[in-house]
């Protein structure tokens, strides 16, 4: 097996980055390449990877989905219990990791958490499928269960207690947070790996650029 890792590898071919094609902003910019991954027809694009520090300073690291973007940060939505919620709530530093090897690229975000105001979970919630609220109020996310018989069973009783509802109310313990990033990278393959890495640094409240060396 340890051979085989060793010849594992892929000789990338991205095109170049230039530094000053990028947008001064980097989170606009975050946007331009989301709109080529989303073009291209990345199976979720959205799809990013979540690092949070535990109270013994260990990191661990979980895949969740973007849902939105705005001038200040990135917004994810998960249970306020799960580990998690827990980790943000005891260390508020985060990492996202985008990685879209189709295109041979990847972005990394680091920033503070906050969570969002309960209006704006609210209205996220309520765009969600049915299902997915329903599973809200049936996960007590991160916790042991003996079998899966018992998830099952509980969705079922909430389908039944929220039948004759059509709006069924958000759990109080679930909503959105928003990463606000102070260092955004981004990342393009290349040949003989010269990759390219672009890197934005808030400092005094304005963002500068720079190039890292692969």
């Amino acid at each position: 097996m340890t051979e085989n890792l060793h010849s594992m590898r892929i000789d990338y071919s991205g095109k170049g980055l230039i530094k000053d094609n990028f947008n001064k902003n980097p989170i606009k910019q975050f946007k331009i390449w989301f709109k080529e991954a989303v073009k291209f027809e990345i199976k979720e694009p959205n799809a990013m990877i979540l690092s949070t520090i535990k109270k013994n300073n260990k990191p661990t690291s979980r895949t969740v989905l973007l849902k939105e973007v705005n001038k200040n940060g990135f917004i994810f939505f998960t249970n306020y219990n799960s580990n998690k919620g827990k980790e943000i709530s005891n260390n508020k530093n985060v990492s996202l990791n985008f990685l879209w090897k189709d295109i041979e690229r990847q972005i990394i975000i680091e920033g503070a958490t906050k969570k969002i105001s309960d209006v704006s979970s609210n209205n996220y919630f309520n765009k969600r499928p049915r299902d997915s609220q329903i599973s809200a109020w049936v996960s007590d996310q991160s916790k042991k269960i003996k079998d899966k018989k018992i998830l099952e069973n509980q969705y079922e009783k909430m389908v039944k207690k929220f039948h004759k509802i059509d709006i069924i109310p958000k759990p109080t313990y679930w909503g959105g947070y928003i990463v606000l990033p102070n260092k955004i990278e981004f990342w393009q393959g290349k040949k003989s790996r010269l990759h390219d890495r672009i890197c934005y640094k808030l400092i005094d409240k304005s963002w500068k650029t720079f190039r890292l060396s692969p």
